[in-house]
């Protein structure tokens, strides 16, 4: 254990090896201690739940050739938790880490997701690389952005009862679809919102980007789709959500209740340059005559001048409302 030689794979300051069944006070030191498992378990685990789950780990050596892998620090071999892969569907894989308090914040969880996503695809292991956290835990949700990941709909985790963030990152790109969005896609769409909005107006409204945090993202789209504040679609690539549209009755007072509004159509930066805007944009256009409006009316910020062209490639005109907001104008356009 005090010898580097051990580790079968390395990042630049983590070496990892195989769990052993002599291993029992490393893994109580690490899921024993009810501050890391907190988020992924209901109530801290007992030794014999911690020795189970270093059963399961070297069952999953033995079956499956992968496991959460025990991590230590190259330096001086101290155990920092561990990390790796557990099967998850067919191609797709689970990345995990748990990293034992003193080491948070460090910059390890994202180096060793690195580390890792490289290994499973380098060597074949998955086409897909699935990963999950509880709603509060934040620093995952960002190590896992900063990782590339992008968001897929919630998926219920039964050990915390509750429907867990949830993300995927693909090997090789795969097709795009469209399906209606529902309240479990809320916090992928988010990312697709935040991330659109700092490459559009990074250096152009900068007030507009600091308001628009991932968190007031995230409580936005989780009221408008519990509440059906709007009809929104996504823009899927696999499972994960890359892109959007939402329409809804226009609120402003000289058109409600006869125009619709083209309330939102953002792409991730990932997926654009590919026409999707054209397939979403038909869309709205067919969902708010579905709802009885045969005028369209949507604002747009005047120096985004990418998407004014878009709009007005479509046959939407400036209507000659304007408003300010964040130090900016407003344009109104219709059709």
């Amino acid at each position: 254990m005090n010898s580097s030689n051990i580790y079968f794979l390395k990042s630049a300051r983590v070496g990892f090896r195989w769990w052993r069944s002599d291993d029992l006070p490393a893994a109580m030191a690490l899921w024993g201690n009810p501050e890391v498992t907190r988020l992924f378990n209901k109530e801290p685990l007992t030794e014999e739940q911690v020795a189970r789950r270093l059963e399961r780990e070297i069952e999953s050596a033995q079956r499956h050739h992968i496991q959460y892998w025990p991590a230590f620090v190259l330096d001086d071999n101290i155990h920092i938790g561990c990390a790796g892969l557990r099967p998850y569907a067919t191609d797709v894989l689970e990345l995990g880490v748990h990293l034992k308090p003193q080491f948070w914040g460090s910059g390890l969880a994202t180096e060793v997701g690195r580390r890792l996503i490289q290994h499973a695809f380098d060597e074949g292991l998955a086409q897909a690389l699935f990963a999950g956290h509880h709603p509060e835990n934040n620093a995952s949700r960002n190590a896992l952005l900063k990782l590339g990941f992008l968001g897929t709909a919630a998926q219920f985790y039964e050990p915390t009862g509750l429907f867990h963030p949830s993300y995927l990152l693909y090997r090789e790109p795969p097709p795009f679809r469209t399906r209606p969005a529902t309240a479990s896609d809320a916090r992928a769409i988010a990312i697709v919102h935040r991330d659109s909005i700092r490459e559009t107006f990074g250096g152009l409204i900068e007030n507009y980007v600091r308001a628009r945090t991932l968190e007031h993202c995230e409580q936005g789209w989780e009221r408008r789709l519990t509440n059906n504040e709007c009809t929104t679609l996504a823009l899927v690539r696999g499972e994960q959500i890359v892109g959007f549209a939402s329409v809804a009755p226009s609120p402003d007072e000289d058109v409600k209740g006869t125009a619709g509004e083209l309330d939102r159509i953002y792409i991730h930066p990932s997926a654009w340059g590919n026409g999707h805007g054209d397939t979403l944009m038909q869309w709205c256009e067919e969902t708010l005559e579905a709802l009885g409006f045969k005028t369209i009316k949507l604002w747009v910020f005047e120096v985004n001048e990418r998407a004014r062209r878009f709009y007005e490639k479509h046959g939407y005109k400036p209507d000659g409302c304007i408003k300010q907001d964040f130090g900016a104008r407003l344009l109104r356009y219709g059709k």
